[in-house]
């Protein structure tokens, strides 16, 4: 089917937009915030040829596209205007009564919000470490780290990870309801006014040296207290006083929480989490990285990979560099190998067909084709490729690859793992890539699996 006509199937089986609070996607797949999961059409969803798979977990209801996603997020864009108008409205105590069913953990619910910050900011982060990679490999073909030329690209580079937190600090504030732009606003205030910067002060106390600038976790713990404020204020203030002085208000408020709460404490997390990544890394390497490898196509699976990025944005701002994203490395193409292998020994065409084009796929962009369209649905593939991932996770883990800038890796990304010293880490990089891809083939051929 056209893009079109999949967003209204699509849109048809979640019971119209009228069932839905908010809609975004990410690389592959469209995610939903749904008010009555009752209603939802799922064995309708699955039947859809384009629809890989779907996903409830963490307060999300997510449809898996693949690649394609986008073209079917822009279809269904201007169909929810208009849905809107025809669709009958979900009885709010029927949508009630769906939502104190779910019962949603704690867990769950700040994985949500979590991962619904960070997921938008991702084009970003991915843009400036492929940036920060295609300048490593210019350096090994000559280009001088002095010339004009480095250090622009460099600078853009790092504008992308120094001024992150504002990019998340707005998707966050989007994400819980309240007001994205006073988010932002204190959020780049803290870095151009008081990123590690001594003998300032407010009030009589002094401002602790923090640094604002890379560190996301600040800005996770500042949201949902602006949040608050922001209903406080709504809900006790009278409505003509609101346009002129509740942003004052807010700004008053949280600007010193941030400077003497938030950024102290999302400070000692970050740095917990890179030095503890480091202390597992030196301590248990190869055992730690080949489960965390092991697990990731689950992760992937339950759309919990995003929790790991602020533990990698903090690993790369305290030293330059992150062991976590090896996990991905090792997994992305043991289920690579693993769908190739499904499309070498199928025998029925459809198998053959979507094992060879997910294998390319997941070794140039996005592993969600493979895993969705082969490995979790012929099942045994999904374990071989679990079982590859933690092996050359272990080889991975044992010589402490570093990738030095932060993109999914793939053939495309590999450069990432670019510098140190020596071209030692790169080498060491590629080494574990082809264990994984060679022992998800091999270990999915030799298990096999049933095609029906």
């Amino acid at each position: 089917m056209k893009a079109n006509e999949v967003a209204k199937k699509i849109l048809e089986s979640v019971g119209g937009s009228a069932n839905i609070r908010t809609f975004t996607h990410c690389a592959t797949r469209l995610r939903f915030d749904i008010k009555d999961n009752s209603i939802i059409k799922t064995d309708e969803l699955n039947g859809i040829k384009e629809v890989l798979g779907v996903v409830d977990k963490g307060g999300l209801f997510q449809v898996v596209i693949g690649p394609a996603v986008e073209n079917v997020y822009r279809e269904m864009v201007p169909l929810l205007k208009d849905a809107a108008l025809e669709q009958p409205k979900v009885d709010d105590k029927t949508a009630a009564e769906s939502d104190s069913k779910l019962k949603q953990s704690v867990f769950s619910k700040v994985m949500a919000y979590v991962s619904g910050a960070i997921q938008p900011t991702l084009p970003v982060l991915i843009g400036a470490g492929m940036i920060n990679a295609l300048l490593a490999v210019a350096v090994l073909f000559g280009l001088d780290k002095a010339s004009g030329t480095y250090v622009t690209w460099a600078a853009i580079a790092t504008i992308g990870f120094a001024y992150l937190p504002v990019f998340v600090a707005y998707s966050a504030a989007k994400k819980l309801g309240t007001n994205e732009y006073i988010a932002a606003f204190l959020s780049l205030a803290v870095i151009v006014s008081f990123n590690q910067k001594d003998g300032l002060s407010m009030i009589g106390l002094a401002i602790p040296n923090i640094k604002f600038a890379n560190s996301i976790i600040p800005v996770l713990l500042m949201v949902p207290v602006l949040y608050l404020a922001d209903r406080l204020w709504t809900k006790f203030i009278p409505a003509a006083l609101h346009f002129t002085l509740k942003p004052v208000f807010l700004m008053i408020v949280m600007a010193p929480l941030v400077l003497f709460v938030f950024g102290p404490i999302g400070a000692l997390i970050g740095s917990g989490l890179a030095y503890g990544c480091i202390w597992l890394i030196d301590s248990i390497g190869s055992i730690a990285m080949a489960v965390l490898a092991a697990l990731h196509p689950i992760t992937v699976m339950f759309g919990m990979q995003y929790l790991f990025t602020p533990v990698m944005v903090n690993e790369v701002a305290q030293t330059g560099y992150s062991f976590v994203l090896g996990r991905a490395l090792a997994a992305n193409f043991a289920m690579a190998g693993a769908a190739l292998a499904v499309g070498v020994k199928s025998k029925k065409l459809e198998n053959k067909s979507v094992g060879f084009s997910s294998c390319v796929t997941a070794l140039l962009s996005v592993t969600e084709p493979a895993l969705y369209g082969v490995l979790i649905r012929l099942r045994k593939p999904l374990v071989s490729a679990c079982i590859a991932a933690g092996l050359s996770g272990a080889f991975i883990g044992l010589f402490q690859v570093k990738a030095y800038a932060i993109a999914s890796p793939t053939l495309l990304s590999l450069p990432i793992f670019i510098g140190g010293e020596s071209m030692a880490n790169f080498f060491l990089a590629i080494a574990g890539a082809a264990i994984g891809f060679g022992l998800g083939f091999v270990i999915t051929y030799v298990v096999g699996f049933s095609e029906d």
